[in-house]
């Protein structure tokens, strides 16, 4: 498999709640090995919608999600989850777990009914609460942390399916500063030396230009534009989706566009 072989392809993706307003139309893209894909939009443009669509809980009215070029389409969940995994923008837990327990759910698609766990299901888990730094909320009920402890729980939980895919819903907006950054950092290791690839929901334009080798930028459900952040992050793009012309800058160290009002 090269680099730049095409892990996920969309193609005339259309999507409805019970027919009727088009929330997603005529998506087509791709995203490849070891590239983080980000996707900006204002609210209600369908940002969302697009990561269930991918991973498997919504399906398409029409056009096609492949995997590695398997037709996710038909797949049940449970097997789209063996390669891609999620971190939802909500993390809120009704019930009593120990944050060690909702990690260890990352495994349960790998775990046999006959066998049970394995002491290497239990190896992974710990691995990805060390790499999200979340191990000391091992014990912890989910329910009476932090929401950005939360956050680095789930992160740890879909770490834990060693996923091909990684699908994140605004994974950073319950982080503080100094946990923001060390997530931005976690994913960029994990992106060079373990082959991931990453599509994420950015709500902060800044961020998503400072994390993202591509960009989608979406627009009441369809592609205003893909392309590289100095391509997508223009003022005309942006006041033609957001209807707000901003001023754009470049990043004085990484030379990439960054939006200020």
């Amino acid at each position: 498999m090269t680099d730049h072989e095409h892990i996920l392809t969309l193609k005339g993706v259309y999507f409805s709640y019970n027919h009727k307003r088009e929330i997603l139309s005529d998506i087509n893209f791709y995203s490849t090995k070891g590239e983080l894909l980000g996707i900006i939009g204002p609210n209600g443009s369908g940002k969302t919608t697009l990561l269930k669509i991918i991973s498997g809980v919504l399906r398409p009215q029409r056009g096609e999600i492949y995997f590695l070029n398997q037709s996710l389409n038909k797949l049940p969940i449970e097997q789209i989850a063996q390669f891609i995994s999620v971190v939802p923008q909500d993390t809120w837990v009704t019930l009593n777990f120990k944050a060690k327990e909702v990690v260890f759910m990352g495994r349960l698609p790998f775990i046999s009914r006959l066998k049970g766990e394995t002491l290497k299901d239990y190896q992974i888990s710990q691995e990805a609460m060390e790499k999200t730094q979340s191990l000391s909320l091992a014990e912890n009920n989910i329910q009476e942390i932090s929401g950005g402890e939360r956050q680095r729980v789930f992160m740890a939980k879909a770490l834990a399916q060693t996923p091909r895919l990684l699908l994140l819903d605004e994974f950073t907006s319950h982080l503080d500063l100094s946990y923001k950054y060390e997530m931005l950092k976690l994913l960029k290791t994990a992106l060079k030396e373990e082959g991931l690839t990453i599509i994420s929901v950015f709500h902060d334009l800044n961020l998503a230009s400072l994390a993202s080798h591509r960009l989608i930028l979406l627009k009441e459900g369809k592609i205003e534009q893909i392309g590289t952040p100095p391509e997508v992050l223009t003022a005309e793009n942006l006041q033609r989706v957001y209807g707000v012309k901003p001023f754009i800058i470049n990043h004085p160290v990484l030379q990439v566009p960054q939006v200020i009002m």
